[in-house]
Order: structure tokens, then sequence, then C-alpha cells
């Protein structure tokens, strides 16, 4: 990132000196952080060292109850890493985790956030009924569907458990979450296809629910809704996955409007979306947990610009970026968890423009150009 900045740096006085020629940078991919497991979101304390939620392993024993036909088994293998300095190191462990026993996919800390003073918010998933966390996964099962603060623990299952907003079978997955004013916040529940506003005093409300669609599979699509970014207008943007059969070109980004109201389409064509977020300037990003659908070959994910217009211009894609699940942005980078559903295999990655040969050829005429005007103040 320093020698990123230099560089860009030296391109401006370079213009300065009279080189007037613009070039478009591509983007490049590097490994910040290796040996992860299931990395999910990525949020940046106020001292600046980036926070990491693991989901957990994919293995062990525990309590298990079946979803779907399939065991899914209770472990305390979650936990949240701290990079800083070029460091990582876990700094939360024993967390709570679910593992298909099959599958391998793994639930467990999800959403991770920094609200007012600095205050940590953690989100617990759990992607089973939360009826069955006092009894199949009991004793310990009751701790998933959380979000925890310094304050005190919300439980957002019980409030799937008793309310049921979008309907049909009991199903809690906390996702993400995101801070407000005031001391609350805003948490994605992809299991009951709702977001949840939790106040200061751990009041959970329903802000909005969002409904399944027929997209051509054997009974309607469901949304999952994952990501959350309040923009610049002050509106709440929410991006879905889809569920299955997880149709290219199907998932879109939600538009809430400030006063409160139900979710408007704001932008359409992507494909299983798990997070969005905005940079400095008011910008929209969109990222692709796997830009073909799982039924497809490969899974190969993709970041996005959305343009004002709600058009898209793509960013980033390639077979490094594979099933990423986390997005943050600082300084014109874009911090990305990728290989998101993999123990031991998870990478936090550094997306950043590279500038082109024509950029250093820029550069280094600057900077003969700066040799050259030192040079005559020393002979003076």
């Amino acid at each position: 990132m320093a020698k990123l900045s230099l560089l860009l740096r030296l391109g401006s006085v370079a213009i300065g000196l009279g080189c007037s020629a613009a070039v478009a940078a591509d983007y490049g991919l590097s490994v910040l952080i290796p040996n992860l497991n299931s990395p999910r979101q990525l949020a940046f304390a106020p001292d600046g060292s980036l926070y990491i939620t693991e989901a957990g392993v994919a293995s062990g024993s525990g309590p298990t109850t079946i979803v779907r036909g399939e065991a899914q088994i209770y472990t305390d293998t979650g936990s949240v890493t701290r990079y800083a300095g070029g460091v990582a190191s876990r700094v939360l462990s024993g967390l709570p985790s679910v593992y298909g026993a099959t599958s391998l996919d793994v639930v467990g800390p999800n959403g991770i956030a920094f609200g007012s003073g600095g205050a940590l918010a953690l989100v617990i998933g759990g992607g089973v009924n939360p009826l069955v966390r006092a009894t199949d996964l009991a004793p310990l099962g009751v701790n998933l569907q959380q979000l925890r603060l310094p304050t005190g623990t919300v439980d957002l299952g019980m409030f799937e458990a008793l309310n049921n907003p979008a309907g049909g079978p009991l199903d809690s997955d906390p996702w993400h979450v995101a801070p407000l004013a005031g001391g609350a916040y805003l948490v994605t529940d992809a299991g009951a296809n709702s977001l949840l506003r939790v106040d200061a005093s751990g009041a959970v409300s329903l802000v909005a629910s969002f409904a399944s669609r027929a997209l051509g599979g054997p009974v309607p699509t469901e949304p999952v809704p994952t990501g959350i970014a309040v923009g610049p207008d002050g509106a709440i943007y929410v991006s879905e996955l889809t569920g299955f059969p997880f149709v290219p070109g199907a998932a879109r980004i939600y538009r809430i409007a400030p006063g409160g109201g139900a979710p408007t389409i704001f932008a359409t064509g992507f494909t299983m979306l798990s997070d969005i977020a905005f940079d400095a300037s008011g910008t929209l990003y969109a990222l692709e947990y796997d830009s073909n659908g799982l039924l497809a070959p490969g899974s190969q994910g993709a970041l996005w610009k959305v343009n004002a217009d709600a058009s898209r211009t793509l960013i980033y894609t390639g077979s490094d970026l594979v099933n990423p699940t986390g997005l943050a942005i600082r300084d014109n980078a874009f911090y990305v968890s990728d290989f998101g559903h993999s123990t031991g295999q998870g990478e936090v990655v550094l997306i950043a423009a590279v500038p082109e040969p024509e950029t250093w050829a820029l550069l280094a005429l600057g900077l003969g150009a700066i040799g050259f005007v030192r040079r005559r103040r020393t002979a003076r």
C-alpha cells in the first residue's frame, strides 16, 4: 500500500512537470493473509487494523441436527483474526460453528463491524431452525444466531422463531452487520430472508423481508440477503445471493429509502452476490460469490463497480478469486475474503490498481525531470 501510494504521488508530480498523458490502470490481486478457516466479513477498526471473521473448521464431533437430509454438527472452531503491521493473529477463538457432514459447508462467525466508540459487533450464524438450538444442539446451540456486543448478546434466531417475517420453514443464518448512528445495527438474516434492526437497547425489529420468486426451479427461489451498506444518500442497500437453482444474472441489489418502506430494485444482472460496500467517494461495489452459478463448473467470483445509473463495470475476476465472501474498501484498494468456504485454505486478498507499462514510463520520465531540476538547483 505504501509503495502504491508513493507511485501515485510520483505520477502526480510527473504530470505537474509537463507530462499530460492519462493512462488507465488494471487491477491485480495479492494475498495478505493465508491459511484462514472459511473467512467471511471484514471490517477496519478505528486504529486501522483489519478484522476478519472465520466461520470455523469442517471437522470435529458435537451435537447434531438434520437439515435437508444432511447432518449439521456443532463445534467451537469459529474465530476472529486481526491484521495489523503486516502480521495476522487470532484474537478470538472457540466461537460457535456448525458444519455439514457431507457438504463440509461451515457456518459460524459471519459478520463483524465497529460501531459507536469503536464497539465491536460480531454476528454468529446458524443455518438451522432456531428451535433446535435448545434441543438437538443443546446445550451450546443457544449460542448460535446471535449478535454479540460489548453490552450483551442479542438473540436474532428467536426473532425468526417468533415472527418468521418472510414465511416458510423456520431458518435463521445471520450474515452481515452494519453500524448505525446511536449504537444501533442492521443485520441481514440470510436464512430468514430478512433485514433486521437492533437498537441500542438490544430490541430487534424488522426493517424489510424479501420475497421468493420463480426462477425456473422446482420451487420459488429464495432471495438470501447478504451484504448491507448505508449509502451517502442515507438509503440502505442490500445484496442477495439467490438460492437454488442459482440462476446466473438473477441476483439483485435492493434499496430501502431513508424513511423506510418496501425494498425497491436498484441494480440487476448479478450472480450470487455475497457482499457490497461503498468507497470513500460514495461509489458502490459488489462482490459475486460464483459468477456462473453453483451448478456450473468453476467457482470463480468477481468484483464489480456499480455506477450511479445502476449499470456496472468489471473491476476484477480471475482463477485466484474463488468463492469470495466479504469486502472492505480503504485507500482505493479492495480487501476481500477469498476461498470463503475452505477450511485452512481461506485468504484475505488485496485487489488494487496496477500501473500499466505506459504509466511506468510516465513515472520514469517524472523522476528524470525531478532529478534534472535538483541538479540545476545544486549547480546554482
